[in-house]
């Protein structure tokens, strides 16, 4: 993205669903979306052909930018057309617990504060030349840009905002670190442990991220609430319609979409609880990894002296991934009965994809 001139990493112009022009409209603000889903640019492409509605810029977990309409056109993303005439839309790709990753959020804010530059909107503040989209139409969106990231964001836009202002200097790069960029805020992470590519792969692409920005947890058991979620990330599933399939899953917490996802796509089964706080077992991760790649074994691999050990139901599930290279054992052991850690379901995911 060049946030000097505004322009994406990767344009693609909706052939409809906006209105050409901005009926005489200058741009008095940025309203700021969550796609309620972990969606690509190409993946809100789609959707917008598809559905009555669009924005002019789509920031991917990964940081990437797309644009999708034209600054000088007039984008349907309020809800209110007379505030799209004069407002530029970005929505951005969040995680099934409505928050966004750190590379989103930073390229994001960038991109405002680009905008409050480009069309001399000021320095970036809620409700003044920033807005999120419940402000303009009764919606959960932004999620939780507008809510537990709410200062962390407009923070972030400001500080870019007075970096691309003059305001003050670019802060000097900070010394090379053992762990990766995308890591280098957790402080519970060894940066020499077999874990740390598995781990930045999953949180840049916001299949994954931490309990917070300080802790991700890698030897924690992963819950099945959060093992459906990242799930639910890595297939950049639309989760704005789901149905209600457990008695134990109430629409409030933060898995409650991902899980209703994963019933209707077969990922797991329907049945009157799902237990969501309970460990996932090796073997129910491999269950659910097989159900959302439609797997198939082709026979028992050879090798591991505790196959005995897993349950006839999880069988081909495990044989698949041992063939695919989602595992392949620790210490010669399949382990399938044992809780799955959350660095383990991170390199499942990056072996996997």
């Amino acid at each position: 993205m060049n946030f000097e001139t505004c322009e994406a990493d990767v344009n693609l112009i909706l052939s409809k669903h906006f209105t050409e022009g901005r009926g005489g409209h200058q741009v008095d603000k940025i309203v700021v979306h969550y796609n309620a889903g972990n969606l690509t640019c190409e993946g809100c492409f789609s959707v917008w052909q598809n559905r009555e509605a669009s924005a002019h810029y789509q920031v991917e977990s990964n940081g990437r930018v797309g644009q999708l309409v034209w600054d000088r056109d007039t984008a349907w993303h309020c809800g209110v057309f007379s505030q799209n005439q004069r407002s530029i839309g970005i929505e951005h790709a969040n995680l099934s617990d409505g928050t966004i990753t750190e590379t989103c959020l930073d390229t994001g804010a960038h991109l405002v504060a680009a905008l409050c530059k480009m069309y001399g909107l000021g320095r970036p503040e809620w409700l003044v030349n920033v807005y999120p989209h419940k402000h303009f139409s009764p919606t959960s969106c932004p999620g939780q840009i507008y809510g537990s990231q709410k200062d962390a964001y407009i923070q972030r836009a400001q500080h870019w905002y007075d970096v691309m202002t003059g305001a003050i200097q670019p802060e000097p790069e900070e010394p090379a670190t053992p762990l990766p960029d995308a890591l280098k805020g957790f402080q519970d992470l060894d940066p020499n442990a077999w874990y740390v590519s598995a781990i930045e792969e999953c949180v840049l692409q916001g299949y994954m991220s931490g309990y917070d920005s300080a802790h991700f947890g890698p030897t924690d058991h992963i819950t099945r609430g959060q093992a459906v979620c990242a799930i639910s990330n890595a297939a950049r599933a639309d989760l704005t319609e789901i149905l209600e399939p457990f008695k134990d899953v109430a629409p409030s917490p933060y898995y409650y979409t991902a899980v209703c996802w994963a019933v209707q796509e077969g990922i797991v089964s329907e049945q009157e609880n799902f237990r969501p706080d309970d460990a996932a077992t090796r073997a129910e991760m491999c269950v659910m990894l097989c159900n959302w790649q439609h797997g198939e074994s082709v026979g028992q691999p050879t090798g591991y002296p505790d196959w005995p050990e897993v349950p006839e139901w999880a069988q081909e599930a495990v044989a698949w991934a041992v063939e695919q290279g989602v595992i392949s054992g620790s210490g010669g052991k399949l382990n399938p009965n044992q809780p799955c850690t959350r660095a383990e379901a991170a390199a499942m995911l990056a072996n996997l994809l």
